[in-house]
């Protein structure tokens, strides 16, 4: 061999010796796996968007995980996670982890405000983190594509939806394939295996986990497959595994619209002002069915509005969501009430919250969905004893959810995931009369295999018990600070369904505002509000301490009988519009507040009671005497009945006044009794 043949083969040895030395030196540009990374806080407080999480105490961050934990040297995902350290002296080492529903929801939108100042967690840490494939995880699997199509979807009748939704959602897969998303690792087994890194990046030995809805059966998944280091676990809205939730939903609107009409017709209040509720009911869904509408719903983050289909199924569909809402029975026999007169100010109100969420991952759901239940025969669902009104379409809705999975990329999981959860873990159960969607009778077949459970049902609450206040909350804490023994339940014995909305309220659209996504335009028109009142009523202490100055000067100005005629009607106008409008003020407030102790549901109509309608001609009556001040300022000038500081002032107070009925107007109170 040649000197440079061989000083080449040497080249080439060392080239060879040296490149993956070089190729493992140079970073990869990807975070470790199971390294916790802080960051900003990438969510907001709902209402509260001025407010940054950071400033109550939250430290948030990203996991990063395997895109499949089968493959720890393959691509990785990023999964968001927000930690609320205890405050406690004397803190317990397991923090209380919360897992959302959906699938595909966002926790931090929920969890971040009603857990804030909890006592559950008084003396622990709280860990909120979004699963992968949701909202503010890498990648986001949300369906942005139905953001530009929701307005062109809803006018459509149901057919022609459906269709376009399927068209769409086939978009969405494209969209996500070239992305080179590997689709079939999201589904419950990765999220179990997700939360196990999540708990190591954070650095807990053991946790207490907390899911509601389909977080229930990613918590039973976590409890078969990754038990070791769980204290307990709390299933609120319990999706067992051995139940095909999907193929349950007939049954589910048979049982809860049963559910919402007994719970009227055993209350006397609810029987006496809505009698046969049941069959007015379906009298609208007949009426709608035969003369379908469109009602204008206006998309709360962009403005716009779009005139949506609504016939019968679309009420019975739109009802079955509004169910999810808390003390959803007591607000259903009054919009049921309101439809049939024509008024669907409140669906109008409630259905863009469905219509146009921006936060559900439809990517992620179905992901999830078409790899664990997507394995039904339609014409094999039982529908004996079902409504002809639920049963006539369930097959076709049932063979959608087919229709979709046959074109969604994921690979079918074992068999063995739909077996029951079989755990000694200590597990409380929680359960609410009135869920829609996950009943009572789900928690029951969960429990079966959970030899150290606490089967909870709350004869008042819907889908999701925890947050809701009061009893159910006193439970958890109680299970928490002990997990070993039975949790006092004694605060449930006593709860009926009540505070039905009676059918006399009073509207008022500024509830709506202030109540719902919080405007800052409307903030700054009752604070305006307020300081033009305290304008007006600034005359209280400025002409008293005016007049004393001039009685110690000895000051006396002369006037003229016209003058101080003048004078009078001017300081009586403006004392009559001082106590008219601080006594509007008040008692709205009074008002407000007694809906909120005595009846919150009415805010959730956005009403107030009836007898309050005598204080909304208050504004009209402030009209009239602005009216006055205006004519009484012209007279002041006209006739010098003031010095010109106190012609000015007294402009100054007229001018109050007026911007007070004008902002009055823009808030909508004055057209309340309209």
């Amino acid at each position: 061999m040649s000197s440079q043949k061989l000083m080449l083969l040497l080249i080439i040895g060392v080239v060879l010796l040296i490149a993956p030395a070089a190729n493992a030196a140079e970073p990869s540009g990807q975070p470790p796996i199971g390294a916790f990374e802080p960051a900003a806080c990438m969510f907001e407080f709902p209402f509260f968007s001025f407010m940054p999480p950071e400033s109550t105490g939250f430290q948030c961050g990203y996991v990063t995980v395997p895109e499949q934990h089968a493959n720890p040297g393959g691509p990785t995902i990023r999964l968001p996670v927000a930690v609320l350290r205890t405050r406690s002296e004397t803190p317990e080492p397991d923090p209380l982890f919360m897992a959302q529903g959906g699938p595909g929801g966002d926790a931090f939108e929920i969890f971040s405000m009603t857990m804030l100042n909890n006592p559950i967690i008084h003396d622990r840490d709280l860990v909120i983190f979004n699963q992968r494939g949701t909202l503010y995880a890498e990648p986001d699997l949300r369906c942005i594509e139905f953001y530009e199509a929701r307005p062109e979807i809803l006018p459509l009748a149901p057919e022609e939806a459906i269709e376009r939704e399927k068209e769409i959602l086939d978009q969405c897969r494209q969209r996500f394939q070239s992305e080179d998303i590997n689709l079939s690792a999201y589904n419950s087994l990765e999220n179990a295996a997700d939360v196990e890194i999540i708990r190591m990046a954070l650095g807990y030995d053991r946790i207490n986990f907390y899911g509601v809805s389909y977080g229930t059966l990613l918590a039973l998944h976590l409890m078969r497959n990754h038990p070791t280091h769980l204290r307990s676990v709390i299933i609120d809205g319990v999706v067992p595994t051995q139940l095909n939730f999907i193929t349950q939903v007939p049954q589910g609107k048979e049982r809860i619209f049963n559910q919402m009409f007994q719970a009227c017709a055993t209350d006397a209040t609810c029987q006496a002002e809505y009698p046969d509720l049941e069959q007015r009911f379906f009298a609208l869904v007949d009426r709608l069915n035969q003369q379908p509408i469109t009602i204008p719903i206006t998309d709360p983050e962009t403005d716009v509005t779009v005139e949506a289909y609504v016939d019968g199924e679309a009420l019975i569909d739109l009802m079955f969501q509004i169910f999810y809402l808390s003390d959803a029975y007591a607000i259903f026999p009054k919009v049921v009430s309101d439809i049939e007169s024509g008024d669907y100010s409140f669906l109008q109100m409630i259905w863009p919250l469905f219509a146009f969420d921006r936060t559900l991952s439809d990517g992620m759901y179905f992901s999830v969905v078409c790899a664990e239940d997507a394995n039904f025969d339609p014409g094999q669902v039982p529908l004996e004893g079902v409504r002809p009104e639920f049963a006539q379409n369930a097959q076709s809705e049932l063979q959608e959810y087919l229709d979709v999975c046959n074109f969604w990329p994921v690979n079918r999981l074992p068999p063995a995931v739909d077996e029951p959860v079989v755990s000694d873990i200590p597990t409380l159960i929680l359960s609410g009369r009135f869920d829609p969607i996950t009943p009572p009778s789900f928690g029951a077949a969960a429990a079966d295999f959970l030899s150290n459970s606490y089967n909870i049902v709350s004869p008042v609450s819907s889908h999701g018990t925890l947050g809701s206040g009061g009893c159910v909350d006193l439970i958890v804490q109680d299970f928490l600070d002990n997990p070993t023994q039975p949790p006092d339940s004694t605060c449930l014995a006593g709860l009926t369904p009540g505070g039905f909305v009676p059918k006399d309220v009073i509207r008022v659209d500024l509830i709506r505002e202030l109540l719902g996504e919080l405007k800052m335009e409307t903030v700054l028109l009752v604070g305006l509000a307020g300081l033009l009142l305290a304008g007006v009523l600034s005359a209280s202490i400025i002409w008293p301490l005016a007049w004393l100055i001039n009685q110690i000067l000895n000051k006396k100005p002369a006037l003229t009988l016209t003058q101080k005629r003048v004078r009078r009607f001017g300081i009586g106008l403006i004392i009559l519009f001082g106590l008219l409008g601080l006594f509007f003020g008040v008692g709205l407030g009074g008002v407000s507040l007694y809906a909120v102790f005595a009846n919150t549901n009415l805010l959730v109509l956005s009403s107030l009671p009836g007898w309050s309608a005598p204080l909304f001609v208050i504004p009209w009556l402030l009209l009239l005497v602005a009216l006055g001040l205006i004519v009484a300022t012209v007279l002041i000038w006209r006739g010098s009945a003031w010095s010109i500081w106190g012609r000015l002032y007294y402009t100054f107070l007229t001018i109050c006044a007026v911007g007070y009925v004008v902002v009055l107007s823009a808030v909508g109170l004055m057209t309340v009794l309209v």
